[in-house]
């Protein structure tokens, strides 16, 4: 059994520290865990997430981890934020970045951009930009089935 498949256990118990909520209200995004027993959490909220805050899951699940046999109390752990390197997992996270612009890569491999317009059940909303000063904007429903990944793009001189 290699290491990393020795280390699987780990997510659940990760998982469910969020699940009973010893977190507050941030909520796991995704985590990666190597060989070399680094550990990467990244964490959101609905109104963002501080640094105070990584700091404070940080010490939740080091009270956690520094019990686990497996790990023999040595490991790294990493807490932040997704980042926008990192792809929208949640409908939640795409309700907090409604009015930003996202690049979306769909299923069948087209790619679109636009502004993020609504989030609904059954898909998002964007506005994409015009193709000329003539031409207006367009709206575009996408269905979450048809959605590979989406990530909100950096915007410079724009607020939000």
């Amino acid at each position: 059994m290699s290491q990393t498949t020795a280390l699987n256990h780990l997510e659940p118990l990760i998982r469910s520290t969020f699940e009973e909520g010893r977190c507050g209200e941030y909520y796991l995004v995704d985590l990666e865990i190597s060989a070399s027993k680094h550990i990467s959490v990244y964490v959101d909220g609905d109104e963002g997430v501080s640094l105070d805050a990584c700091t404070q899951i940080s010490r939740i699940l080091e009270s956690v981890l520094d019990v686990e046999p497996s790990l023999g109390g040595i490991y790294t752990l990493e807490v932040s934020s997704p980042g926008v390197n990192r792809p929208l997992k949640y409908t939640r996270q795409y309700l907090k970045h409604t009015g930003r612009t996202l690049r979306i890569e769909l299923l069948n491999g087209s790619k679109v951009e636009g502004v993020l317009t609504s989030t609904g059940h059954d898909s998002v909303t964007i506005e994409m930009k015009p193709v000329d000063k003539k031409s207006k904007a367009e709206s575009k429903e996408i269905p979450w089935e048809e959605i590979k990944e989406a990530y909100v793009t950096i915007q410079f001189g724009k607020s939000k």
